[in-house]
């Protein structure tokens, strides 16, 4: 027997039926949404800390280079962007520890942050080794006993 066109005895297809949300696919809907809004947030503050990086790159660049900061030549020449010269290396590790501090601030975790944890304890200390060793500098007695004659009879002129 037919009844509304479909047959008795014979079920509907499941593309008819229109299920209603249970309380736990609504639950895993939200935080599907939740999660993907996180996610996309993280990478869009991860790309500006790292578009601001490479802003403190070209700054330092023209304060140096453009002699800003100093009109020492030997600062202006400095070559930040060829991998063959040491500035580079250097500059590359700041950029990078730049934006991992940037990351910090934000709240996202970086791989470098334990290594400023670790190089803040050392500089901590090396700074406080050389400010007792400046405290100090009147009590040390150094002695130098030269191996060679100074030949000096106070005269700035050796005409």
């Amino acid at each position: 027997m037919v009844l509304g066109g479909l047959e008795l005895g014979k079920t509907m297809a499941k593309d008819n039926v229109i299920q209603f949300p249970t309380p736990e696919k609504l639950k895993e809907k939200e935080t599907k949404e939740k999660l993907k809004e996180s996610y996309q947030a993280t990478v869009d503050t991860s790309h500006e800390c790292a578009e601001m990086s490479q802003e403190f790159l070209s700054n330092l660049e023209h304060l140096l280079q453009d002699g800003i900061i100093s009109e020492w030549p030997i600062f202006q020449q400095m070559e930040f962007r060829d991998e063959q010269y040491p500035e580079s290396r250097d500059v590359y590790v700041l950029v990078n520890l730049f934006n991992a501090m940037l990351n910090r601030h934000v709240g996202l975790p970086h791989e470098l942050h334990r290594e400023f944890d670790r190089l803040f304890i050392k500089i901590k200390k090396i700074s406080e080794t050389h400010r007792e060793l400046e405290e100090n500098m009147d009590q040390l007695d150094v002695f130098f006993d030269p191996d060679f004659e100074l030949d000096y009879d106070g005269d700035e002129d050796d005409d």
